[in-house]
């Protein structure tokens, strides 16, 4: 829950936004940031939520803005916001809200030497290559490498049953044999059972928390030497590009990402959005034969 004291004259509707949270069962990450997100703007309007105009979001998105808040935040505020006024409230300010179009920034992709040393890094501590190791080489996500049990694996295929929190990106992942030597090693030191987390967290029947990892893959980029920031989706994407520089072709690369749609993996391009096809497509091309010059090993 959060920290913050609630004003009087919102208290009752904010109690019902938390009675709706918590019955959908959404995990504590995504409830503290709907009651956090919510909570700021009404600190911010200084009115009864049922007295809420659409001006009012408006200046608060504007606010935003003027802050530097990044596009992926402000979307977010506006989705905790939708659902506490439509769904909650059943209050209609949004009905003439234009809602801001999403900016989107190509990830970073680091050089095979970045990935290195890296890596290199990381192999101080089996658990901390493991971890880079399945994001890199089998380009998993971060919710879908602390999820990881033993019994996932199937060594004699040299194969990895992905069981994302997503039904739809479950996929079967074959093992690289730099990763297979990775995970030997990993699991001689800890041993196996089928049942168990390869990252156990810090309670029985728990694994480590995204939090946690992506903390650990930050600091291991720094000692690195590696000035960009760096998350575990680092590592995936740059996996993907490269693929792409080694001529793996994009419908390869949504299948090795779990991706639904081949848009998705297009949009790891840095193409510009929103164009017609036969342009979009002439951007594509353009952009791997660059990706080809730039990060071929």
């Amino acid at each position: 829950m959060i920290d913050t004291e609630v004003p009087k004259k919102n208290k009752s509707s904010f109690e019902k936004l938390v009675k709706v949270i918590r019955q959908r069962n959404y995990k504590k990450a995504t409830e503290y940031t709907y009651l956090r997100y919510n909570l700021d703007f009404l600190l911010f309007a200084d009115k009864p939520a049922e007295k809420v105009v659409t001006k009012d979001i408006e200046k608060y998105i504007e606010y935003l803005r003027k802050k530097k808040v990044s596009s992926s935040t402000i979307q977010i505020n506006i989705s905790s916001l939708k659902m506490f006024f439509e769904e909650v409230l059943d209050m209609n300010v949004f009905e003439d809200f234009r809602r801001p179009a999403r900016e989107y920034k190509t990830p970073k992709v680091l050089s095979q030497k970045e990935i290195s040393l890296l890596l290199e890094t990381a192999s101080e501590s089996p658990r901390s290559h493991l971890l880079c190791a399945l994001a890199y080489y089998a380009g998993l996500r971060v919710g879908e490498i602390i999820r990881l049990k033993w019994g996932q694996f199937d060594l004699s295929k040299k194969t990895i049953k992905v069981d994302s929190p997503i039904p739809t990106q479950n996929r079967t992942v074959l093992m690289d044999s730099e990763l297979q030597k990775i995970l030997k090693k990993f699991e001689k030191e800890v041993g196996t059972e089928k049942s168990s987390y390869l990252f156990p967290g810090k309670y029985q029947g728990t694994h480590l928390t995204s939090r946690n990892v992506e903390r650990l893959v930050g600091d291991l980029a720094k000692y690195a030497g590696i000035k960009a920031q760096v998350t575990l989706f680092t590592l995936r994407h740059s996996r993907a590009i490269h693929q792409l520089a080694e001529g793996k072709s994009l419908e390869d690369i949504r299948e090795f990402l779990g991706h639904k749609s081949l848009a998705t993996t297009e949009s790891y391009l840095p193409i510009r959005k929103n164009l017609r096809p036969q342009v979009r497509q002439k951007h594509i091309q353009d952009a791997l034969k660059e990706i080809k010059k730039k990060y071929k090993y």
